[in-house]
């Protein structure tokens, strides 16, 4: 067969020539782009996923953990994500448990660590631990807590009941230990009800629950009855309320104010002084460091003064004292 036309043969010529290329390069050793997107396919992560789970970690023979979800998605042993997790995690120590639960959970193998999203609620034997966000270290024995956080439980010593209020906190359950940061706000409330309740504020707590104490830092600020005192840091012995022992202490710019009901009428009495004592079973305050008191016109100052709760009376101990009443003049 004879083709007339020069063109056409050319046209045919390049045609086979660039099939003959794309096919030898198509055989050649080398990483095309489809070999490469076939090899990250092999190493995506392959997920596990598992409707309502209920799982128990035997160590020793002992359960040590038990969890319980809605939904699980795995990678591995890597880490998992969790829906509506529910569980209970178990001390060294006999009969010493957490429990946990939140919206969503997730843990990190590497890390031992769970972390907890939404309405997160953890509790012991003694306390509530609630927040936004919260990662538990199980190893370390350590709740990190931030967004609404709230503490509630009873002193071991004394049963008085604890209500904090924070905007983060760090927490060691099995040691008893806790501390509170950002907008501090707590309740103290007696066993028995007739003892009244204390209200507080500062920028910072410390709570020693294995030794009944808690201590304040940075613009505390405690309600007690009838009164309102301030000052720059603070520490409150709770075992202390029924001995003759101090019960709470601040320090730094102390100021005390109370409403009093007097023969001249309601008046206020105001106290400033550098430290404050209180005693609670003895129901008396001692002032020291440039101590000064306040009632009308009435300006007692001291190298130690001595109030009394809801007595209009001022006790001053040292003989040293400078002592100055002022009275308006009475009109002829």
């Amino acid at each position: 067969m004879r083709i007339r036309d020069a063109k056409s043969i050319i046209i045919i010529s390049l045609y086979l020539l660039g099939n003959a290329f794309i096919i030898g390069t198509s055989l050649l050793p080398g990483k095309s782009t489809i070999t490469s997107r076939g090899q990250t396919g092999n190493l995506a992560p392959e997920y596990t996923i598992i409707e309502e789970l209920d799982y128990f970690h035997l160590k020793n023979g002992l359960p040590q953990m038990s969890l319980a979800a809605g939904r699980m998605q795995s990678l591995g042993q890597e880490s998992a994500d969790f829906e509506g997790p529910q569980g209970v995690y178990n001390y060294k120590q006999k009969n010493k448990t957490i429990r946990y639960s939140a919206d969503t959970g997730h843990y990190q193998k590497d890390q031992n660590v769970l972390g907890l999203d939404g309405e997160v609620e953890i509790s012991s034997d003694e306390a509530n631990y609630y927040a936004d966000r919260v990662k538990y270290f199980f190893k370390k024995d350590l709740i990190i807590g931030n967004g609404n956080v709230k503490f509630e439980g009873d002193d071991l010593q004394t049963k008085d009941h604890i209500v904090i209020n924070s905007r983060s906190m760090e927490a060691k359950p099995e040691a008893k230990l806790s501390q509170f940061k950002g907008d501090v706000r707590g309740t103290l409330e007696r066993k028995k009800k007739y003892e009244g309740k204390m209200t507080f504020s500062a920028h910072r707590m410390d709570l020693e629950g294995n030794k009944s104490l808690a201590h304040l830092q940075g613009d505390v600020v405690m309600k007690r009855q009838g009164y309102l005192i301030t000052a720059g840091k603070a520490d409150m012995y709770l075992e202390n309320y029924n001995k003759s022992l101090k019960y709470f202490v601040l320090n730094d710019d102390v100021k005390v104010t109370e409403r009093m009901q007097t023969p001249e009428g309601v008046q206020e009495r105001k106290a400033f002084a550098e430290r404050l004592e209180g005693f609670g079973r003895e129901q008396k305050m001692i002032l020291s460091g440039a101590p000064r008191v306040e009632m009308g016109e009435d300006v007692i100052k001291g190298y130690r003064i001595t109030i009394r709760e809801n007595i209009d009376l001022v006790e001053v101990d040292d003989a040293m004292s400078d002592v100055q009443v002022k009275r308006k003049k009475s009109k002829e």
